[in-house]
């Protein structure tokens, strides 16, 4: 099994609070995540390393995201997997972390597109920070659209509008998942507030924004 062989069988569900720079308190002397990952690209046993240096955050942001333990176990063991087929892609002057974030990222935002048209409003807790958006909510069909223009927006506007006011993260948090400066997540953040507003105004939906 492709989970076995990257250390990925059999491993406990681990605590849901981001982690920090990485699992374990040595993390900080160890060699960078990148030279791990030259090491993975020539020897595959040693992808393992970077699945224990990131599961804990991985599962932490899959199960922030979905709200569902078996979800988010399934999400993070194909984002390890998708990082690991895509190692040849991976640019050698890049950082791991970002580049894998965003794989589970994606996978989550997929994901939530499948499942939206049985999603019940209160389990995703769409919730944006002006207030009014449960008020406005008040049938199926509007949560539908609500759940449409959220997840037909640039990734780059998506991430941190699900990221959040779903999810729930800190900008703190914010800023170590997406690897942004802080003012760039907030004016990311407010510019998706802004494109939701207008696309669901083209839809007849006031007071969101």
């Amino acid at each position: 099994m492709v989970s076995e062989a990257l250390g990925l069988a059999g491993w406990r569900l681990p605590s849901l609070a981001l982690a920090g720079k990485g699992d374990t308190p040595n993390d900080g002397v160890l060699e960078p995540d990148e030279v791990w990952v030259e090491r993975a690209r020539r020897h595959p046993d040693a992808f393992a390393e970077l699945v224990r240096r990131f599961q804990s955050r991985i599962y932490s942001l899959t199960y922030r995201m979905t709200g569902n333990r078996e979800d988010a176990r399934d999400l993070t063991q194909d984002a390890f997997i998708r990082a690991y087929d895509g190692l040849s892609t991976f640019r050698p002057n890049g950082r791991f972390s970002p580049w894998l974030y965003r794989i589970a990222v994606n996978l989550c935002l997929n994901h939530l597109r499948r499942r939206r048209e049985e999603t019940d409003l209160g389990e995703i807790e769409y919730s944006l920070r002006s207030g009014t958006l449960e008020e406005v909510v008040e049938n199926r069909e509007m949560e539908k659209t609500v759940a449409r223009a959220i997840l037909s927006m640039p990734t780059h506007y998506r991430s941190p509008l699900l990221l959040r006011h779903i999810s729930g993260l800190s900008y703190e948090e914010m800023t170590q998942v997406l690897d942004m400066p802080l003012g760039t997540v907030k004016t990311r953040l407010h510019r998706a507030r802004e494109l939701l507003s207008a696309r669901l105004r083209l839809e007849g939906v006031e007071g969101i924004g």
